[in-house]
């Protein structure tokens, strides 16, 4: 349950610190006071979406922290442990949310910094969050079997398994089955896309496979190597090079060695320089350093002229070889052209058309293996959709029978709800989608001796928030979870109806929390907490405040709500026996004497 929340910089907000209890908490105030700004940061805090704009004007950051206590709650804790988040032994859970005006925030969960996304794995069962507009959403008939697939549990339990197939799955509730389904499906429409490629237009198909045999014929005639290329720049450029080279190779070694022009060479000189050096050494010792380096270039120099005329030797002027290589380079080129920037480009390219190639001339035989491969995965699809289907039938009679008993609760004795759950006629996998190949519709009739019809056609405002709730009561069961909020559910209600629907929240509320923003007083007068919201302007800033209210604070909220601004004695002593009942209501639910 949400134990406690501080808000700072958030909307309206300056800063805000409240704290929860268990049961029913109620948040009232004047249209437009701020509430919906409370549950805006609640479902912030929790990780929904939010923008820089959330941010108080004036300032550079918003900030919620919000505590919950998890310590009765084994899956959030699972998900806390997988995620690395310690939780310490009392079981609280605090999740700290900063919004920045620079569009960066950051979250931790008790101290840990995490993303959006593992904030919400974390905390998607927390609360249950109902917007002030969420009821509209029965109008969408679409939302439908997503709500009766929440409500749908245990499909063993809920239907016969058509095919041995399913024992695989036995265990796997309604959402196990449809991820399945929607892996089935979306494997079908892979092998699908395989067999429209490979059958497609026979005479396209033809030409493609001329194409590719041309094309690999080619590569393949080109003996293609890696490397190849970089080995041939190098011999071209010794071919193209080599008179030129021999040429110098000989000349530097007539200057080493033999002489040029009747002149001494390098070697004779140095030759004669390390004579004169070893005769005035007797003379002067430190010549000794000048000789050795005179000598080593003396032997350098030798070594040098024999290197030069082996190489002299080597060089080979081979006209026919160079236009070979010639000829070779200008086939990579053509062939890069077509098929690659380098030769390891062409070879990857070759191996694709290979195996596009192999596939094309095999394609009797692939087609054959595809359409197996469809027809199993399609026998699995129908029957899964056929599991679904069975067991959305039998959730669907248990709904709608809850849904009107709810609804009795709610003022609505007469009303009659049912789920309409409809598939195709003799329907085939090729009808299957990932949800299934139903069409559910939730019916209502509110009138006795009215059929019942598609709730678009003729549910009021204020039975369309009654039928939210009721399925919120329901599927809340369903789904145990600890926390749920109402955002105004009783839109459109008043009289006995608005008082049924303040009970029927309490008797939410008597095994978990709820939060609820309301503008009834029948409703308020039944809340175990109750926060006032306001909105306060000094000339030239305005601010939301909350505040939990005193049992006066109370009594004269309660009032106003009752009778408008103006509070009178009237209204003070309406709101009084409105609270004395609402106590004594919850003493009986409880099984209390009721309060004096």
């Amino acid at each position: 349950m949400l134990v406690e929340i501080a808000i700072e910089q958030f909307a309206l907000i300056d800063q805000v610190r409240l704290q929860f209890t268990e049961g029913m908490n109620v948040l009232t105030g004047e249209t437009g006071a701020g509430k919906s700004i409370i549950l805006d940061a609640v479902q912030a805090v929790l990780g929904g979406r939010t923008s820089p704009d959330v941010v108080r004007s004036g300032e550079e950051r918003a900030v919620i922290e919000a505590v919950f206590d998890v310590s009765d709650a084994p899956e959030t804790q699972e998900a806390l442990q997988r995620l690395g988040v310690p939780v310490d032994e009392d079981g609280l859970l605090v999740i700290r949310r900063e919004i920045s005006r620079k569009g960066r925030g950051v979250i931790r969960m008790n101290g840990r910094t995490v993303t959006a996304g593992m904030l919400r794995e974390a905390a998607q069962g927390l609360m249950d969050l109902h917007g002030q507009h969420e009821h509209q959403s029965l109008l969408q008939t679409d939302k439908h079997l997503d709500l009766l697939d929440q409500y749908g549990g245990s499909l063993l339990q809920d239907a016969a398994k058509p095919l041995e197939l399913l024992d695989r799955y036995a265990g796997l509730d309604l959402a196990g089955m449809r991820a399945r389904l929607a892996e089935v499906v979306e494997a079908i429409r892979g092998v699908q896309a395989e067999l429209q490629e490979l059958v497609g237009d026979e005479r396209d198909r033809a030409r493609r496979e001329d194409l590719l045999r041309f094309q690999v014929e080619e590569l393949r005639g080109a003996r293609l190597r890696p490397g190849e290329e970089e080995e041939l720049e190098a011999e071209h450029r010794l071919l193209a090079n080599a008179e030129r080279l021999r040429r110098t190779a000989g000349q530097s070694y007539a200057l080493l060695y033999d002489g040029m022009a009747g002149q001494p060479s390098a070697v004779d000189l140095l030759g004669q320089v390390k004579a004169e050096l070893e005769d005035a050494l007797r003379l002067d010792p430190d010549l000794g350093e000048a000789l050795e380096m005179v000598s080593q270039a003396l032997v350098h120099a030798q070594e040098a002229s024999h290197l030069l005329a082996d190489y002299r030797e080597r060089v080979d002027l081979d006209p026919e070889r160079l236009a070979q290589v010639e000829r070779r380079m200008d086939q990579l080129a053509t062939l890069k052209r077509k098929y690659g920037d380098t030769v390891e480009e062409m070879l990857d390219y070759l191996a694709r058309i290979e195996q596009e190639l192999s596939r094309l001339e095999h394609s009797h035989e692939l087609i054959a293996e595809l359409k197996a491969r469809e027809a199993e995965l399609g026998r699995e699809a129908e029957a899964l959709a056929a599991a679904l289907s069975e067991a959305r039938q039998a959730a669907a009679a248990r709904l709608g029978e809850q849904v009107a008993r709810e609804l009795a609760d709610l003022g609505m004795p007469a009303a009659r709800f049912l789920v309409s759950v409809e598939r195709p006629p003799e329907p085939t996998y090729r009808d299957v989608t990932a949800r299934g190949w139903d069409r559910v519709e939730f019916l209502f009739s509110p009138n006795p001796g009215e059929p019942v019809k598609p709730l678009a056609k003729i549910v009021s405002g204020g039975e369309m928030s009654r039928i939210m709730l009721a399925l919120k009561a329901i599927l809340a069961r369903v789904d145990n979870v600890p926390s749920l909020v109402f955002d105004e559910v009783d839109t459109g209600i008043s009289g006995r109806a608005a008082q049924a629907v303040g009970e029927k929240l309490a008797r939410i509320a008597g095994d978990r929390q709820v939060l609820c923003v309301t503008h009834l007083p029948q409703v308020a007068a039944l809340a175990d907490r109750h926060f006032h919201i306001e909105k306060a302007t000094d000339g030239s800033r305005t601010t939301t405040r909350c505040r939990v209210l005193s049992p006066e604070g109370r009594t004269e909220e309660i009032a106003r709500m009752i009778g408008g601004a103006e509070v009178t004695q009237h209204t003070l002593a309406a709101a009084r026996d409105l609270i004395r009942a609402a106590e004594e209501w919850k003493a009986l639910q409880r099984g209390q004497a009721a309060p004096v």
